[in-house]
This record gives structure tokens, sequence and C-alpha cells, in this order.
């Protein structure tokens, strides 16, 4: 994870966007040297700082969310990631200076597996929050005059297109600005190096290069080199270049490569995203940010807006080329001076001629060609009230854009209104079949649920009977087995009188007492005795077979019952 202030994703994010671009670009053609925009000039998706401000007296807003994983190859760990980047920007005092108030929160959880466990710590701070000013230093684009202040360098290049837009290796040279804060670090702070102070030095020098080409549209490339806590144990050194192409007036497409060294953390980061336009003081931004190494992989996916408070009121004028002040006394050449009073004329209505030639260039609404002459013989009331004549001119067709602005945002509301009205009508007819369907829907299960209900009365009247059968059988199974109980009774009577009989017998055998009669009549009863014996024996087997039989069909019955409620489950 990114430690230090100049490695924040949203610390020093001013990478120019469309908007700025296709507005910075008009300005230079103009050679103006004001950084106000019409349109807002916002410094996301990227991180890199451009050269230029919002303006004076501008207040803007600038913030976004970012959500992120992190994967740790060596420590195994695995990090969800939650980011929340602001920045307020105003131009203070002169139209070269900014100051900056700037910062980043960050909410993530670390999953690490240490054998069979999985441990998760939730981390929360503020990584940096930082306060500083930028200041334009170099302005290549601002316009350089010729020899003794006659024209500006780039007049020719204004009245023709061959020189307008050739390449030109001057452009080259890039803007410069410097920047000066000072980090603010809580204590205890987990995405810091444990022994950083709590304030300390951040620096950065910016450039930024505008080329504008028929083919190829609008582009800027912007630089910064950082130098982040330089008086601390724990220095850090950045570079970021950004690349940004305005496709059109709306969108904005950019890449960026970001090093970072320190002891603490170093990487190389890749940005890739773009910028949509909603009006002239609102902007949306997404973009994705990677690296190239696993120790940790960063994969982060951010969204932001940014929004302008316009309360610029004073724009610079910009007069015709060469005329910026008028004509200074002691400054025209000896031919001028002899052909003063003769060639004034004649020379004016050339310079009119040349004028005329310059097309497509203004400040605001204002074109070069319409600004009149303005020497050293006008007094300041012509000049006062030609400046009043301006600032009316600007506000008529300030307003008039405003109005043309308005129309287009009303139509698009009426178009808006009718697409929802058609959009609720389609809900509604969506919603009255959904509920006809419905309708029917219920309806059906209604009627169905009337059917479950009368098989499952006819099934429970054909349970009543099974279980009658069943009943009846159990109580003849009861019968029987009172019969046996009955039977082995009179079985203990019987071999109790058997004894008796044997008793008797050995009795009579003792008194060797030989009776023929009574020998036959024991015989008779003997063989009396073992029919009996026979006839109980037969009857209690009948009696076992019909037990059994009754048995069978019991459980025959009860098979048969549950088939046929496992063959009715399946058939629900």
């Amino acid at each position: 994870m990114i430690k230090s202030a100049i490695f924040e994703p949203n610390l020093l994010n001013m990478s120019p966007k469309s908007i700025l671009l296709l507005v910075t670009f008009l300005l230079c053609t103009l050679a103006a040297s004001s950084q106000y925009t019409e349109k807002i000039n916002s410094n996301r998706p990227g991180t890199s700082q451009g050269a230029f401000s919002v303006g004076n007296n501008v207040l803007q807003l600038e913030g976004g969310l970012g959500f992120g994983k992190e994967k740790h190859k060596i420590l195994d760990t695995k990090t969800n990631v939650f980011n929340f980047d602001y920045s307020v920007r105003y131009g203070l005092l002169i139209e070269q200076l900014e100051i900056r108030l700037n910062g980043r929160y960050r909410a993530d959880g670390v999953t690490q597996t240490v054998g069979a466990n999985e441990q998760k710590i939730n981390r929360s701070n503020f990584e940096i929050n930082t306060i500083g000013a930028k200041y334009l230093i170099y302005d290549p684009y601002k316009p350089k005059l010729k020899k003794k202040d006659t024209v500006p360098a780039n007049y020719d290049s204004l009245k023709s297109w061959k020189e307008r837009y050739r390449f030109k290796w001057k452009s080259l040279i890039p803007a410069v600005s410097g920047y000066a804060g000072v980090n603010f670090v809580a204590k205890d702070n987990p995405f810091t190096f444990p022994e950083d102070p709590s304030i300390s030095p951040i620096f950065v020098v910016a450039t930024q290069n505008n080329w504008s080409t028929s083919y190829g549209g609008d582009w800027a490339f912007v630089t910064n080199l950082i130098i982040d806590k330089i008086t601390t144990e724990n220095p850090a050194f950045g570079l970021i270049l950004t690349a940004t192409h305005t496709v059109n007036n709306k969108w904005a497409g950019f890449a960026e490569y970001q090093v970072q060294k320190s002891d603490f953390y170093s990487d190389n980061i890749m940005r890739l995203g773009g910028a949509y336009l909603y009006n002239q003081d609102v902007q949306f931004d997404a973009n994705i940010a990677f690296n190239f190494k696993d120790t940790p992989s960063i994969f982060t996916l951010s969204f932001g807006a940014s929004y302008r408070f316009d309360w610029h009121t004073k724009d610079e004028i910009i007069e015709q080329p060469g005329l910026e002040g008028g004509v200074k006394e002691g400054e025209e050449d000896e031919e001028g001076k002899e052909g003063k009073e003769g060639d004034s004329d004649d020379n004016r209505e050339d310079d009119s001629e040349e004028d005329s030639e310059i097309e497509g260039v203004e400040n605001d609404s204002l074109k070069l060609e319409k600004t009149p002459f303005i020497n050293d013989f006008e007094d300041d009331s012509f000049r006062e009230e030609l400046e009043r004549d301006l600032d009316e001119r600007r506000t008529e067709e300030r307003l008039e854009r405003e109005r043309i602005e308005n129309e287009k945002i009303q139509k698009k509301e009426d178009k808006k209104f009718k697409k929802e009205e058609a959009r609720r009508l389609k809900r509604e007819a969506k919603a009255a079949r959904e509920a006809e369907k419905e309708a029917i829907k219920a309806e059906k299960e209604k009627q169905k649920m009337i059917e479950d209900i009368d098989a499952e009365l006819d099934k429970m009247e054909q349970d009543q009977g099974v279980d009658d059968e069943l009943d009846d059988i159990e109580k003849q199974l009861q019968e029987l087995e009172k019969m046996e109980k009955e039977l082995e009774q009179e079985e203990k009577k019987d071999q109790k009188k058997d004894d008796k009989e044997e008793k008797a017998k050995e009795k009579e055998k003792k008194e060797e007492e030989v009776d023929v009669d009574a020998e036959y009549e024991k015989y008779q009863q003997e063989k009396e005795k073992a029919r009996k014996e026979e006839e109980k024996r037969r009857k209690k087997e009948e009696k076992r077979r019909e037990k059994e039989e009754k048995k069978r069909q019991k459980e025959e019955k009860k098979r048969k019952k549950n088939e046929e409620d496992n063959s009715d489950s399946d058939n629900g």
C-alpha cells in the first residue's frame, strides 16, 4: 500500500482534462495570459498536477470514491480497500496563484492466512492531509512582442492557417509552476512510516505542454517531479507522466504512469480513465489503477466528480496585436516619426485591412479585428468608455449564450419528461398485465387446491376402511392368543392328571396285582388319551396356521397401504 503523500492517488491529482484542454488551446491561439476558463478546469481523475490554476476568485471542490483489492504474495495477505479523497482549490489574489487543501481517507480489511486459520484486521485513518500553494513561474503561451513592441511574435500565425497549424519546435517548451506544501499526519497512523513526524514538507515542479492538431484533436502532456518528506529519515521521490486527449467538447481520455521510490515503499503504477463534462461547472470521471508486481499487487476502480463556484468577475482585455497599452512616446522609430503626420491615415487603413484577415480568434466573444486603435493621443475617458462598451458587449453575448444554453437544457428536460411519461405508461400497462396474470394464476391455484382437498378426503375415506379391517384382524389375533392360553392351561391340567395316573400305575405294579380287565381298560384309556392328545395337537396346529395367515394378511395390507402412500407422494 502507498504510505507517502506524493504516492496517494489523489493528493496531487492535477492532470488536465478535456474541458481545460479545449479552452486552453483556444486561449493559446489568442496568446492570452489569464488562466481562468469559461468551463471547469478539473484535475481529476489523474494524480499529476497541471501547471495552471483555477483562476482568480474561483472555488473548486473535487472528490471521489475508490474500491480496490491488494494481494501480497510473500505475506499471503488479501486486502479490501475503500478510499475517499477530496480537494479544495481556490484562486487567490492573482491569476497565477492557487491555494489547495487535499487529503485522503482510507479504510481496509486485511485477511491473513496463518496455518489453517484466517485472521482479519480492520484499519481506518487519514493517510495524509496537505495544505499548500502553487505559483505559475513561466508561461510560454503568454504573448511576446517583437522588437520595438509593435506586433506580437505570433502575429503571422494568427493571419495564416498554415502558420497556425504547422508544428513549431518552440511548442516543446512547457509551462512551469512550483508547488510547496505541508503534510499533516496523525499519530499511530497504520498507513504511514512509524517514525514519520506529524508535520513534513512537500515540493513539486509541474510542467505542461499543450498541442492542437487538425488531424488528432487536442493533446496535453504533464510532468511532475516530486520531493516529499525531505527533512525526515524516510524521504520519498516521485515522477508522474500524464497524457490527455480530448475526443470532443464533452469527453476526454487519459493515460498516466507513476514511478515512486522510498525506503518504505516503491512501485510503478498505471492509470487509465476518462472524464465527462456535464455542464460548464460540473464534471464526472472514472479510472482504473494497477501495478506490475505482486508484493503487493494493486487494482483499484474509482469514481469522482468536480464542482466549481465561479465568482470570477474581471476578465483581462486582450487588445489588437501590437497595441497593448497603446503606442508609447519615445518608442517610435525614425521612419514612424517622419511619417507620423502625413502617413498616419494610410498606415491605419493598411492596419485595418491586415487586421480584417484575422478570423476565428476571440477573447470571450470580442474579436480582435473589432478592437479599435488606442494610443496616447486619446484621453482616459475614451478608453474608459471603450472598456464599458466592451463589458456591455461581453455581458450581452454572455446572456445570449446562457439563453441558448437554457433553451437546450429545457429541450433536454422536455425530452426527458416525455421519456419518463412513456416509461410510466409502459410500467402501468406492464403492471396491469402482471396483475391479470396473477389473478388467473391465483384462480388456477385455488381450483387446484380444491381438487387436492377432494383427493385427500377420498384418500382418507379409503384409509379409514383399511384401518377398520386392520382393527378386526387385530381383535381376531387377540382372540386366538386367548384360545392358545386356554389350551396351554388344559395341557397343564392333563399333564397333572397323567402324572397322577403314572403314580397310580406304579402303585399297582408294586402291588403285583394282575387284572386283565383293568389292563384292558387301562389300554383303552391310554388309547383314548393318545387320541385326545392327537386332536389337541391338530387343533393347536390349525389355530397356529390360522394365526399366521391372519398375520400375513395384515402385513400384506400394511405393505399395500405403504405403497399407495408412496405413489401418492411421488405424484404430488
